[in-house]
């Protein structure tokens, strides 16, 4: 047991109160206790100079610490300046959204870029990384593997930009691409209004090659050694040369007469010229390899959408999927965008790295003579003539 303390008041002691001692001493005790975080225990017995008792005075002191899964609940006034403050950002937001639109769907924009281009980058390595460890494409899903294409395509232009931007002075960069998005940005980036814009704008360019790859076709048909696959390619052409669809029958019918496999649409026997036209009308590289590498990177997603069906897919995935095969979904009921991918699937699903070269001209045989792409390219032709 600790020995007793004695009090020893000063000479005004006769002046202060019994209670005032013990009062202070008690206060003094308490505040030593909860700086060094104890929790419980006992005083010291007092011997006081007036009573002179050892335990009339002794308390326990318990710490005032919450748990540690509880918050302690501020004063009333923070509580009142803390949901001020929440009101008036609030507030704020809304405000900035009625009186600059434009600033604040920057604004939000941008945000929600970050995030999903940052979300998409880290999918794009998880997949490189299965694929590097021996997975093959045949094992992705077709969310997978779409975004495993349009990664591949994003990454280059976005790493420039931020590159660019950890240079001195580079912060500048962001407000110049967001003048210039189609060019310097990522569809991450895009607004609703500029996605649809600038995927239309590219499909009209993609569209734009469709005729030249139809003349190159009718100028080197008679090199087919086959008549039977001569004779199809010449039905097919001139169909399309008459506004006519080509059914997807006719396309497999040049499939089984390997006209695509063999000299001079066989993709070792194109000319640059050619491959120049095919990769432009389908948004691809026309190096022959890193083309034919594209080509099948699709092919897997024609099998892997055939396999996981068509009723999963959103308006948004149906749009992205025709446009990606050289269709303007525009317009279109999901029925017509659903039958359209039918019939690109079921020549895709036989065609096999010899055969790709097919793949590569489906956009032109499938998609040439469709009411929606001659709309859009009506509608583009007549804005520039407009302009």
């Amino acid at each position: 047991m600790a020995a007793p303390v004695r009090l020893s008041c000063s000479r005004f002691r006769q002046s202060i109160s019994h209670t005032s001692v013990m009062t202070a001493l008690n206060r003094f005790k308490a505040y030593q206790i909860g700086n060094h975080s104890i929790k419980y225990t006992r005083s010291i017995p007092l011997s006081c100079s007036q009573c002179h008792c050892h335990h009339s005075h002794e308390k326990r002191f318990f710490s005032t610490k919450e748990p540690e899964d509880k918050v302690k609940v501020p004063s009333l006034p923070r509580q009142y300046a803390l949901s001020k403050l929440v009101t008036y950002l609030s507030d704020s937001i809304d405000k900035l959204e009625n009186r600059l639109p434009r600033t604040y769907l920057a604004y939000k924009t941008a945000r929600t870029g970050i995030r999903s281009f940052i979300g998409d980058a880290k999918e794009f390595y998880r997949i490189t990384k299965e694929l590097w460890s021996g997975k093959s494409l045949s094992d992705l899903s077709r969310k997978d593997l779409e975004l495993y294409r349009q990664c591949s395509h994003d990454l280059p232009k976005m790493s420039i930009a931020l590159l660019i931007s950890l240079a001195p002075g580079g912060v500048l960069i962001f407000p110049l691409a967001y003048m210039f998005p189609r060019v310097l940005l990522s569809h991450h980036f895009w607004t609703p209004k500029q996605k649809e814009e600038f995927l239309q704008l590219k499909l009209s360019r993609q569209i734009k090659h469709y005729h030249k790859l139809l003349s190159l076709l009718e100028r080197k048909m008679l090199v087919i050694p086959s008549e039977e696959g001569r004779l199809g390619l010449q039905k097919v052409l001139r169909k399309l040369q008459t506004g006519e669809t080509v059914p997807a029958s006719e396309a497999l019918e040049l499939h089984h007469n390997h006209v695509f496999e063999e000299r001079p649409f066989g993709t070792d026997f194109l000319s640059l010229r050619h491959r120049y036209h095919l990769g432009k009308s389908l948004g691809l590289p026309f190096r022959r390899k890193k083309m034919v590498r594209s080509a099948l990177l699709l092919h897997f997603i024609d099998m892997a959408m055939i396999r996981e069906g068509w009723r999963g897919m959103s308006d948004e995935e149906l749009d992205r999927a025709c446009m990606w095969r050289g269709l303007n979904p525009q317009g279109l009921e999901m029925e017509q965008k659903v039958d359209f991918l039918h019939s690109w699937t079921a020549v895709s699903s036989v065609i096999h790295e010899p055969s790709v070269s097919l793949l590569l001209h489906l956009p032109v045989l499938l998609c040439y003579s469709h009411p929606s792409n001659k709309k859009l390219l009506k509608g583009n032709l007549s804005n520039e003539s407009g302009e």
